[in-house]
C-alpha cells in the first residue's frame, strides 16, 4: 500500500495535513457557489483547510462551462428585401 504523503501545516507548523474533506464557499458572479464534502487537506492540530488544488481546478473547469451556457443567445437578425415564403413546407402537401 502506497503511504500518503507528509505536509507540515504552514499554519500552526506543528500539525500535519491529512486528506479529507471540508465545506467549500466561493461567490462567482454575485452567486454563492457552496460544495459540501470538497477534497481538502486538514492539518490534524489546528484544523487549517488547504483544498487540493486537483479538485479546484476542475470545479473552476465546471463553473466556466455552466458560466458559458447561461449567456444570452444571440438575437437573429434580419435580412431586409428578401421573400422567405418559398422556404416554408406546407405538411399538408403530397409530393
Amino acid at each position: 500500500m502506497k503511504e500518503e504523503p507528509v505536509y507540515p501545516c504552514q499554519e500552526c507548523k506543528v500539525g500535519i495535513l491529512h486528506r479529507d474533506h471540508a465545506f467549500f464557499f466561493t461567490v462567482q458572479d454575485g452567486q454563492p457557489i457552496c460544495v459540501p464534502d470538497f477534497p481538502a487537506w486538514v492539518c490534524d492540530l489546528c484544523g487549517r483547510c488547504e483544498y487540493n488544488s486537483a479538485a479546484l481546478t476542475e470545479l473552476q473547469a465546471m463553473l466556466e462551462t455552466d458560466r458559458r451556457s447561461r449567456r444570452k443567445p444571440r438575437q437573429s437578425r434580419k435580412i431586409a428585401d428578401q421573400d422567405h415564403t418559398s422556404a416554408l413546407v406546407d405538411p399538408q402537401r403530397q409530393p
